[in-house]
């Protein structure tokens, strides 16, 4: 093979284009209602859509140099600037397309080789979307989280925990050379009780919200590091609701706020967001 014939394997490679895929929304919901133009992952390729009968997905090309699946892992663990940018990016677009459509979104950094390998996909689960979009359609994802000021809620407990009250109580009938050591061991059972506390109110507000959704899940508290908040997360749960259900929902969680955040836990409710966690949702109720 000739250096020219190296150089046009090069510059055909350069010229790949892979497909992005945002999200698949009702073909007859585009044919409604008209969509601008927006700035793809990479800004130079605007996102466009590809029709598969009654499916219409949300589509960018990026170039296969930049964007393989190599790349994209590197970047992903290597460059955090990149990452946070890109994601935002996916978030924002799906947060415009939401407002306009029924959404069905993909997870951020969902590229397949060529059109028809992402036709394929679609055309494979099908039903499936179908199913999830006809259920979106009537539906919306909540997010509730719980942050925990340790402190605010160990003063209150050492107010009103019969436990550690009664603790207090029976150190104080104790000679003062015992009295010294049981001290001790009550700071760790105030530690104990504010751990148990947490959970249990988070439970109980959990239980209090959930019959107004048709799926719900827990998740994983988000360290402080990540959150970049003073307090520290003792709950973060998911909820897909019908929207008929949505103002129940909230007046519920209003009911609470104000006394849990009077023992220091404060709730965070926020929504409504694109259906991220639909297939996650859909799954754990088929299998509970």
């Amino acid at each position: 093979m000739g250096i020219n014939d190296e150089e046009t394997k090069v510059r055909l490679k350069e010229m790949e284009k892979l497909i992005y895929l945002y999200g698949l929304v009702p073909t007859e919901e585009t044919k409604q209602i008209s969509f601008p133009a927006l700035e793809g992952m990479d800004k130079n390729n605007p996102i466009y859509t590809l029709c598969f009968d009654d499916i219409t997905a949300f589509v960018c090309d990026l170039p296969s140099v930049e964007y393989s699946e190599e790349m994209l892992k590197e970047k992903i663990e290597q460059d955090m600037k990149w990452l946070q940018d890109k994601a935002m990016h996916h978030h924002e677009t799906l947060l415009f397309l939401q407002k306009h459509y029924t959404l069905l979104p993909m997870k951020f950094c969902t590229v397949y080789k060529s059109k028809d390998s992402c036709q394929k996909r679609i055309v494979d689960n099908k039903e499936k979307t179908l199913s999830s979009l006809q259920l979106l359609k009537k539906s919306e994802e909540w997010n509730i989280k719980v942050y925990a000021h340790t402190n605010h809620l160990k003063s209150y407990l050492l107010t009103y925990s019969e436990t550690i009250q009664k603790k207090k109580e029976e150190i104080n009938t104790l000679p003062p050379g015992r009295q010294f050591f049981e001290r001790k061991k009550i700071e760790r059972l105030i530690e104990e009780e504010t751990e148990k506390e947490q959970l249990s109110l988070c439970d109980h507000l959990h239980s209090e919200i959930s019959p107004y959704a048709a799926y719900h899940t827990i998740k994983n508290n988000w360290s402080q590091k990540i959150t970049g908040d003073s307090y520290s997360m003792c709950w973060n749960s998911i909820y897909l609701l019908s929207k008929s259900n949505v103002e129940s929902f909230l007046k519920a969680i209003s009911n609470k706020q104000a006394l849990y955040k009077n023992m220091g836990l404060n709730i965070e409710v926020t929504g409504p967001w694109p259906a991220y966690h639909i297939d996650t949702l859909r799954s754990e109720k088929d299998a509970g």
